[in-house]
C-alpha cells in the first residue's frame, strides 16, 4: 500500500515598512530573502519563478528516468532557465529558455524523451503555460 504524505502548498510573502522582505513555506519553514533590486541579496520574484520551474523540470526529469527503467543510469541532472519579459503591456514573461544537462549513460534519443516526458509532467511548467485563475480570498486554513 502507498502512503500518501500531504504537505502544505502554501508560501508567504512578508515586506515590512522599510527594510527587506522574506518568502517562506509554510510546510518547512524555508525562507528566501526578497530581492527587491539588484543590488539586495536574496531572489527577486521573477528569479523565484525560474526556479520554480527549473526545480520543477529536474524533478520531473528523475520521475521521467524511474518510470522509463532508466533511473539507475541518472548521475546528475541540471536545468538552467531564464525568462525574457514580453515588450508590451501588461508586464508578463513572453518566453522561458531551458537548457538541459542530463549526466548519465544515455543516447540522444533517451535524454529527448527525459526531457520531453519532464515537460509533459512539470506541473509549474504546466501551470504557466495555461489560463490560471488567481483569486483573492478572505482566508487560508492552517492545515492547507
Amino acid at each position: 500500500m502507498v502512503n500518501i504524505v500531504k504537505r502544505s502548498n502554501v508560501v508567504e510573502a512578508f515586506l515590512p515598512g522599510q527594510g527587506q522582505g522574506n518568502v517562506t513555506a509554510r510546510s518547512s519553514g524555508a525562507s528566501v530573502d526578497l530581492a527587491n533590486g539588484a543590488r539586495e541579496s536574496g531572489m527577486t520574484p521573477l528569479e523565484l519563478m525560474d526556479a520554480a520551474l527549473a526545480g520543477c523540470l529536474v524533478l520531473s526529469v528523475r520521475i521521467a528516468a524511474r518510470s522509463f527503467g532508466l533511473h539507475e543510469r541518472l548521475a546528475s541532472v541540471k536545468v538552467d532557465v531564464q525568462h525574457e519579459k514580453a515588450p508590451d503591456q501588461p508586464s508578463r514573461i513572453a518566453r522561458f529558455d531551458c537548457v538541459f544537462a542530463i549526466d548519465g549513460d544515455f543516447s540522444e534519443e533517451e535524454r529527448q524523451r527525459l526531457i520531453d516526458e519532464a515537460h509533459r509532467i512539470c506541473t509549474v511548467g504546466n501551470t504557466l503555460m495555461s489560463d490560471v485563475e488567481i483569486r483573492d480570498v478572505a482566508d487560508i486554513p492552517a492545515d492547507a
